[in-house]
């Protein structure tokens, strides 16, 4: 049976995600665990916020990378202005997500 998840639901966990991700960069990439791949991201927003994260060396890197992007759907600063750290659950959510999307457990709804 699938479930079914609203696409603002979506992308507000992927966000959140990608914010946890962003205030603790460089060091999440070997810290995060489980650390989610592009594939879990299923908002095309979050994805290129996402490889825009991948790409950057430094925090200060990514910031500029993603201010840079020209989303459809996420308001930039907004992004940017959250804080982060309370949103440790979000990543390894975002990877059980990803799988049950990969396996057509669950699909997003308008």
């Amino acid at each position: 049976m699938t479930e079914a998840v609203k696409r603002v639901d979506q992308q507000r966990h992927e966000l959140k995600a990608l914010r946890y991700l962003l205030d603790s960069l460089p060091d999440c990439r070997t810290s995060v665990r489980p650390f989610p791949s592009r594939d879990d991201f299923q908002i095309l927003d979050c994805q290129q916020i996402y490889d825009a994260m991948m790409r950057a060396i430094t925090q200060a890197d990514a910031i500029a990378a993603i201010r840079a992007l020209d989303l459809e759907s996420t308001e930039i600063e907004s992004f940017l202005s959250l804080g982060g750290k309370h949103y440790y659950t979000y990543p390894a959510l975002v990877v059980e997500r990803g799988k049950q999307f990969r396996n057509r457990a669950l699909e997003i709804v308008d």
